[in-house]
């Protein structure tokens, strides 16, 4: 059911930018002879436990076209906040929206928008491998100025539910190039390098519109795409460094259609050719104990429905600002930590 909610529209401020856990004092020393510098390249920090604040607007939206009629579907998400930990060879985090934020409260226009999401990741020598799971519930309709006459109105979808797991797999060709350096921070580059590194991804997803158990439709999504990436790491200076990089994948969207009708519900299916880019940009500092930084992501993805006249797109600018320190893990951790990476082989 679409509701349609109005009220006057206020100037807000830019993003608040506020860092949870951070006002403690990192007073310990890092050990210098448990950080060993590899090939000249690259200083190599993975007995140190990396806690990491960050704040983002990375979300899903929906973008069609069809025959001069556009939609745009959007959650009422202006900043996530996001804590990861990371360790040796691994990081995990979650992910939400708080209401601390500014432009997170604008409920009584857009809706409420509840979100999660949760990721692992796995950095090894050479290969990297991520799996997450994301959850939103509460969607607007970001133009609905083209549907309705009303000022400052939106339409929104409270019922409208998206769920998602994705897996991503990538070869980092170059050993000098330090992917860890900006990913799990577990590592420095003290010599610039870049590297190339194909990227394999897999996603299943799917948006229900729950409003109701007749006329309303629910799509199962199966998505996948292989592609080429190169990164570069510029070493500006001590501790100081900026990041570049680009991605452009092929792959195909397998998507399964039910329409909830009185009697039965109506299944159609579709296959279409995915064509996606990505630019990535970014500046940061990486000391012994404490490191922060802001990258900025151009991304589009873009396929044409099967059988229809439809396209979906979406062109997004993403931003994330992050802070982190590094601590000495307690002894029976990295203890442990240690006999999983022996019998790992690592």
């Amino acid at each position: 059911m679409l509701r349609i909610i109005t009220r006057s529209i206020t100037n807000t401020t830019s993003f608040l930018m506020l860092f949870l856990g951070l006002s403690m004092q990192v007073t310990a020393q890092i050990d210098s002879t448990r950080v060993f510098v590899h090939d000249g390249y690259i200083e190599k920090m993975r007995d140190y436990i990396a806690i990491e604040n960050s704040v983002n607007n990375d979300y899903e939206i929906f973008e069609l076209k069809n025959n001069g009629t556009e939609l745009q579907i959007a959650p009422n998400i202006g900043t996530n906040y996001r804590i990861q930990v990371n360790y040796k060879f691994i990081l995990a985090g979650f992910q939400f929206a708080p209401k601390l934020f500014p432009d997170n409260r604008d409920n009584d226009t857009k809706g409420e928008t509840n979100s999660f999401n949760f990721k692992v990741k796995m950095v090894f020598d050479h290969f990297y491998h991520i799996a997450q799971y994301s959850k939103n519930q509460g969607y607007y309709l970001k133009n609905s100025a083209d549907y309705t006459n009303i000022d400052n109105g939106y339409i929104i979808f409270p019922d409208l539910h998206y769920q998602a797991i994705e897996l991503e797999s990538g070869y980092i060709h170059n050993s000098k190039f330090s992917y860890r350096s900006i990913t799990s921070h577990m590592e420095r580059q003290i010599k610039s390098a870049g590297t190339f590194i194909p990227i394999l991804k897999l996603r299943f997803y799917n948006l229900d519109d729950r409003s109701s158990s007749i006329n309303t439709q629910k799509t199962n999504n199966i998505e996948f795409t292989l592609g080429p990436g190169y990164a570069y790491n510029f070493v500006i200076a001590k501790n100081f460094y900026s990041t570049i990089g680009g991605l452009v994948s092929l792959g195909n969207i397998h998507t399964k259609l039910t329409t909830r009708l009185e009697n039965e519900a109506a299944v159609s299916y579709q296959n279409n050719l995915l064509i996606q880019w990505q630019g990535k940009i970014g500046l940061g500092y990486n000391g012994r104990k404490f490191y922060s930084g802001a990258f900025a992501t151009l991304s589009e993805t873009n396929y044409n429905q099967e059988h229809t006249t439809a396209t979906n797109f979406e062109t997004r600018v993403f931003f994330n600002f992050f802070v982190g320190f590094r601590i000495k893990p307690p002894k029976f951790i990295q203890k442990n930590a240690d006999k999983i990476e022996s019998k790992l082989g690592f």
